[in-house]
């Protein structure tokens, strides 16, 4: 990627290891296995990172493939590994373990909500200052039930100020990325699906 401008996981884990190592941050490339039962047809590489002496996933090829324009996604930024590994094969070879949580990208930047109210409020400024807004829900788990719940709300206060809500659902992180737009979209609910490339 920093020679062609281009690359799969392995060239970005590589530049995500020579920027940390710059920066003097501690980083290593974590590879995992494919796994044909799951449809997964090649191995994968990522980084786990030392950040104020604990350990993390970063999967920058991960979040790249969900980012669009200016909506930068950091679902996959400083993950533990029970986070991670709900969408993500065990690695290969001993690494150490990612135990803390709190260092999750959307925890740190108080966009991890466990109430609906929060949720509400935060679409409510998004709508006004026009942004998306892209958030993560750790009030109990992400069933059929709450996530209905929350795609309700999020319709009903888009609604209340002229406005159609676009979501897009990173469903094992539970997190949803909401566009809020002038006119009815095509489909209100995207599931996204990561790439490898």
């Amino acid at each position: 990627p920093l020679g062609q401008g281009v690359g799969v996981c392995e060239g970005i884990a590589k530049t995500v290891k020579i920027l940390c190592d710059a920066l003097g941050i501690w980083c290593m490339i974590a590879i995992s296995e494919a796994n044909p039962e799951k449809n997964i047809k090649y191995r994968h590489a990522w980084n786990i990172i030392r950040a104020e002496g604990k350990y993390c996933h970063l999967d920058a090829t991960f979040d790249n493939s969900l980012g669009t324009g200016d909506n930068i996604r950091y679902d996959y930024f400083n993950l533990s590994d029970s986070a991670f590994f709900r969408d993500h094969e065990p690695v290969l070879y001993k690494a150490p373990p990612c135990s803390e949580g709190n260092l999750f990208y959307y925890l740190v930047k108080k966009q991890s909500f466990t109430k609906t109210e929060d949720v509400e409020k935060r679409a409510l400024q998004a709508i006004k200052k026009k942004k998306n807004l892209t958030f993560h829900w750790r009030g109990g788990y992400l069933t059929r039930e709450k996530l209905t719940e929350l795609l309700q709300l999020l319709e009903g206060t888009a609604r209340g100020r002229g406005k159609y809500a676009q979501v897009s659902l990173n469903w094992p992180q539970a997190i949803l990325s909401v566009r809020f737009l002038d006119e009815l979209p095509e489909n209100e609910l995207v599931l996204e699906e990561v790439k490898d490339t």
